[in-house]
């Protein structure tokens, strides 16, 4: 878990070359970007134990380590001007989630999850971290935003 944290939030620690950015720019913004909301389609409840010990175990406790980060380091980063924050997307059509849309039986099952009847693309994410880098939203540190069609989701 700890390498999956460290690799994913790459201000997690205030190295040399982050305190150099700071003094010559002022601020840094951070972006955790890998903390999606479930590995497994349905309930969790009904995912068998082969899947639990595989995935849903480690992939929750890596997941929510994600997640708490930019609201654990907030406070002692927002005092370097360091802002931080997590990117929490759903279903997004990549390799990665290939499984999950390209059956398409699997894919319309998928979708009457969404209150947004579509999945989502690779874009979909790149504007919520875009929204983030404005000057605009120097206020916004610790949270995370779910980009995930309205599906529920428990953060």
């Amino acid at each position: 878990m700890g390498i999956e944290v460290k690799r994913n939030f790459p201000g997690y620690h205030c190295s040399r070359p982050c305190l150099e950015v700071l003094e010559r720019h002022g601020g840094i913004d951070i972006l955790v970007s890998i903390a999606a909301v479930n590995p497994f389609f349905g309930s969790t409840l009904d995912a068998s134990e082969e899947v639990w010990n595989k995935a849903l175990g480690p992939y929750s406790v890596s997941k929510t380590a994600l997640l708490g980060l930019p609201k654990s380091l907030a406070p002692e980063l927002g005092a370097r001007n360091i802002r931080t924050n997590c990117l929490a997307p759903g279903i997004v059509q990549t390799k990665f989630s290939s499984a999950l849309w390209k059956d398409e039986a699997v894919k319309e099952k998928m979708l009457k999850n969404l209150r947004v009847p579509q999945l989502g693309v690779p874009s979909d994410c790149a504007g919520i971290v875009a929204f983030l880098c404005f000057p605009d939203t120097s206020y916004i540190s610790g949270e995370t935003v779910v980009v995930g069609g309205g599906a529920p989701s428990c953060l």
